[in-house]
């Protein structure tokens, strides 16, 4: 019977607990509510921050299509430059492997290919001094509430460095099975949506221009080493010929005096004419001579030397007997006469670059950024529970206050 007792008791008394929570029903109600209000309160004037994310693409097929004729114009000069390094003289001296390699002129120069400029376009942005810039433009700090402009400079730094850009990485694809590839994107956290996009095309903008100018200046710079290359490669040749001649000169007086000297011992020998041995040796097809070269040069006859030293002496035409001579003047002609860096230049500057407008090394598309925006359901959750469990406790306690102030006046 007493244990029957005591569980009608815990019944009557959690009965009792459940009407008395329901009886403070509107008490916890209230509760609930100013606590909302004052989560609302606090959020509205809490700045509610998003991740703004980008995706940076390189350019795509259509632009790249800009640079065909420069392309194509490299490719052909590199095919000339390998061609003209077989010349019709074969050699296998030092000097003939040096004018093959010299025939490279375009081999300096590389096309304009979409990872290229694109790479270029991810140092600046890396750089992150062209987002320091933009953000000073569009105000992302105020310059007011910072005590000097170095204090300044050093947040726009310190906020400018907080953006991260992310390579791609390389997923497969659940539907085909394929490895898929994303691309570099830009994470930032900031609060005012629309300065963000401002800013992001402000810096695209500014960013294909400064890759452009470092582009055009890597090639500059290379066709004017090549134009300087062309030019002393010119001087060289024009000095080797002019040594040609002047060895050719020194070599025909040497010649001249040997001559002259063998002459006059065939003169004081008597010998007019050529009395070298010579050994024949003949089958029913063909003869062939052998001429016994170690004889002295004077056997061959006073006439025959004196006939040789006029001819010499009366040549005309001196570079026809200078041996490799030619081939030194195709080459120089060949370099006076090529225009491949003027014309790669010429479609260079005027037909790629000239309108900054037209040329992008890459893209942030403002338009499509993703705003992450920090998640308030939890917090709601949380303060709507709290607030339930503040207010089941208040009325619990405050009616077990009250049953008691109502024990104590029965007693009196």
């Amino acid at each position: 019977m007493t244990k029957n007792s005591q569980i009608d008791n815990e019944e009557i008394n959690l009965t009792e607990l459940m009407f008395i929570v329901w009886k403070g029903k509107w008490k916890i109600a209230i509760a609930v509510i100013i606590s909302l209000i004052a989560l609302t309160g606090y959020q509205s004037t809490k700045v509610n921050n998003f991740t703004a994310i980008n995706e940076i693409k390189p350019i795509s097929y259509s632009e790249l299509n800009r640079y065909l004729t420069f392309n194509n114009l490299i490719i052909n000069a590199n095919a000339n430059a390998i061609s003209n390094s077989n010349p019709n003289f074969s050699s296998t001296s030092n000097e003939d492997v040096k004018v093959n390699n010299d025939a490279k002129i375009a081999g300096k120069l590389s096309k304009i290919t979409s990872s290229k400029i694109f790479d270029l376009y991810l140092d600046v942005l890396e750089d992150k001094s062209v987002f320091a810039d933009a953000m000073i433009k569009f105000n992302l700090l105020e310059a007011s509430q910072y005590n000097n402009d170095q204090e300044y400079n050093d947040a726009i730094t310190k906020l400018a460095s907080s953006i991260k850009i992310f390579s791609p990485i390389a997923t497969v694809s659940a539907k085909k099975g394929n490895l898929e590839t994303s691309y570099h994107t830009i994470n930032f956290v900031h609060h005012d949506a629309e300065k963000w996009k401002s800013l992001l095309m402000y810096v695209d903008e500014s960013a294909s221009k400064i890759a452009k100018k470092i582009l055009v200046e890597k090639y500059n710079s290379t066709l004017s080493f090549l134009q300087k290359k062309r030019k002393y490669e010119l001087q060289d040749i024009t000095i080797k010929i002019n040594n040609y001649l002047i060895d050719y000169e020194r070599e025909v007086s040497d010649h001249l005096a040997y001559l002259r000297e063998q002459a006059a011992i065939a003169k004081r020998l008597g010998i007019a004419k050529n009395t070298i041995e010579v050994q024949t040796f003949g089958n029913q097809n063909a003869s062939v001579s052998n001429i016994q070269t170690d004889s002295s040069f004077y056997l061959r006859g006073y006439e025959a030397i004196d006939k040789e030293i006029e001819l010499i002496e009366l040549r005309n035409n001196k570079k026809a007997f200078i041996k490799g001579l030619f081939k030194l003047e195709k080459k120089k002609r060949a370099i006076k006469q090529d225009q491949t860096i003027e014309r790669i230049k010429l479609i260079f500057q005027s037909d790629l670059l000239a309108d900054s407008k037209k040329f992008s090394a890459g893209s942030i598309k403002a338009t499509t950024t993703k705003f992450e925006y920090n998640d308030n359901k939890n917090m709601l959750v949380m303060t709507i529970v709290i607030a339930l469990m503040a207010g089941i406790f208040y009325v619990i306690i405050s009616n077990e206050f009250q049953s008691q102030r109502v024990s104590r006046k029965k007693t009196n």
